[in-house]
């Protein structure tokens, strides 16, 4: 009974966390679950923001190309006056001095009747480009979803640090009072006495360390989500593994082939191909048609627009502009070629990336289950130990590497359930889809 009561006043003397409970988390924020961390990321990421702006600058660009095939429409008109003689219809020499005046209006319409095929070459630049915005919307929006899932992790992962840290604090306080115990029935010397000090304020210190970076990553989740100040984790989430919603080898089939990256290097390729196509029609001329209809009070002001039909036919074809033309068509060229490697070197990434993220899986799977099987084994290895050093069986040195190991297997506990959540979420963005 004695010694029962001096570990609880040992123990009423270290902060909350060391007895087992969860710290004053009223300075941490509003706890958020995973569903809204992810929400409030998306909705405040500078690059999801750039990215559907480059989707909608696409689909101005395919309007663009698309109004190439239809014809430019312009509406002119033009006033004037002027008091300077003029010589009158067969009378040369009598002027005329009053003021004239000359007024009018014209619609006008032209369009390019032959291109060469630049049209149709720039409308499939274009459609290439829109699929490419496309596919970065997606890679961005799961990226920006890696890193919400990353910082939500984080901080649920600090909570268990400051868990493991509080825990491993209540353990060296109770050691300790069993080796002040000991000490007082002459079983024991002052040596152990601060053995069990110090590894008590070694815990204390690696309380303090977790709950300092509790702090740091509520910091971070809070910038994320927009927030202006720290945000915590509500964790409400199950850590365990799940089966995935794809095979092993469905993954691996789909990362080169359909992977967010794999389509957006893809789609830029043939969008730099159809610019190679675009820029060999200026070897070509170009066969325009304008046609317009002009109404004017057909007044003798020079320049001034005369009533009738006007249809014009004409024909552009630089023979030479200082090698500007051959300058647009190696750079188009030089483009694809870049592209079409970049190309294929992201289908071999994602191949590789798949591969190795699905091997982090499977091996975090398999830690969760020894690291628990750890966890297990070490706390029936340390309620022994210290039975046989309060039985004076066990020397302090015994108990304090049982409580090394114990809070060794914890945190490796720890880290495997989440190194897990953060493979299988790297996994989803390679893909670009839930799994």
């Amino acid at each position: 009974m004695k010694a029962l009561a001096l570990v609880i006043v040992l123990g009423s003397s270290l902060p909350a966390t060391s007895q087992g409970q969860e710290p004053d988390t009223s300075a941490l924020g509003p706890r958020l679950p995973l569903e809204t961390v992810v929400a409030r990321t998306l909705a405040h990421s500078p690059g999801v923001a750039s990215a559907q702006g480059a989707v909608r600058d696409a689909a101005a660009l395919r309007r663009v190309t698309l109004g190439a095939y239809l014809p430019s429409v312009a509406l002119n008109s033009s006033a004037g006056w002027t008091d300077q003689s003029l010589a009158s219809a067969g009378v040369t020499s009598l002027a005329q001095t009053s003021t004239v005046n000359a007024y009018g209006a014209g619609l006008a319409a032209a369009i390019d009747v032959f291109t060469g095929g630049r049209r149709g070459a720039q409308r499939s630049q274009a459609e290439a480009i829109s699929q490419a915005v496309d596919a970065g919307l997606v890679l961005q929006r799961y990226a920006t979803i890696l890193l919400a899932r990353q910082g939500y992790f984080e901080v649920l992962r600090a909570h268990e640090l400051v868990r493991v840290a509080g825990e491993s604090a209540a353990q060296a306080e109770l050691g300790l009072g069993y080796a002040r115990d000991r000490e007082q029935a002459g079983t024991a010397t002052r040596a152990d006495v601060l053995l069990a000090q110090l590894a008590a304020s070694t815990a204390r210190r690696q309380w303090l360390a977790a709950g300092d970076t509790l702090g740091m990553t509520t910091a971070a989740l809070g910038r994320l989500v927009g927030a202006d100040g720290p945000v915590d984790a509500d964790a409400l989430i199950a850590l365990e593994p799940t089966p995935l919603a794809l095979s092993d080898s469905g993954v691996l089939a789909l990362a080169p082939a359909a992977a967010p990256a794999v389509v957006n290097a893809q789609a830029l390729a043939n969008a730099d191909a159809a610019a190679v196509r675009a820029s060999e029609t200026q070897y070509v001329p170009t066969i325009s048609l304008g046609a317009g209809y002009n109404w004017s009070n057909d007044g003798r002001v020079t320049g001034a627009l005369r009533s009738g039909w006007i249809v014009a036919l004409s024909t552009s074809f630089p023979l030479f502009n200082g090698f500007v033309r051959e300058a647009s068509v190696t750079q188009a060229k030089v483009a694809a070629e870049v592209a079409t490697v970049a190309s294929a070197d992201t289908k071999r990434f994602a191949r590789a990336e798949a591969r190795r993220l699905l091997g982090s899986l499977r091996v975090a799977e398999q830690d969760i289950a020894l690291s628990r099987e750890a966890v297990r084994l070490a706390t029936e290895e340390l309620r022994v130990i210290r039975a046989r050093y309060r039985a004076g069986i066990a020397t302090i040195l015994d108990v304090l590497t049982s409580q090394t190991a114990l809070i060794q297997a914890d945190l490796a506990f720890v880290s495997a359930r989440f190194t897990y959540q953060i493979a299988l979420a790297s996994l989803e963005a390679l893909l670009g889809r839930d799994l």
